[in-house]
C-alpha cells in the first residue's frame, strides 16, 4: 500500500462527502466525527484494513498525510 495513493483516495472521499476542497495532503483537517467514522469505515471496507479503535490517536486525521501514514503502517504490520 503506498501512502500517495491512500491519501489520494482519502482526499477523494472527504471532498465529496464534504463538499470542499483540500488543496495539499498536509493541509490541516477540519472534520466532524461523522467523517471520522466514515473515514475509518472506508479504510476497512475498501482498502481492507482495520484500524484499533482502542489504540487509536484522533491526532492522525490532522492531515491527510498524517492518516495515510496511519493506513500504510498498520497494512504493513498485517494488521487486517
Amino acid at each position: 500500500m503506498v501512502r500517495d495513493d491512500v491519501s489520494a483516495k482519502l482526499k477523494t472521499l472527504i471532498e465529496e462527502h464534504n463538499e470542499t476542497s483540500i488543496a495539499s495532503a498536509d493541509e490541516e483537517l477540519d472534520i466532524d466525527s461523522f467523517t471520522m467514522m466514515l473515514i475509518i469505515t472506508f479504510v476497512k471496507e475498501d482498502l481492507g484494513v482495520e484500524l484499533d479503535m482502542n489504540t487509536l490517536d484522533f491526532d492522525a486525521f490532522k492531515s491527510l498525510n498524517t492518516f495515510a501514514d496511519l493506513v500504510v503502517q498498520t497494512d504493513a504490520q498485517g494488521v487486517h
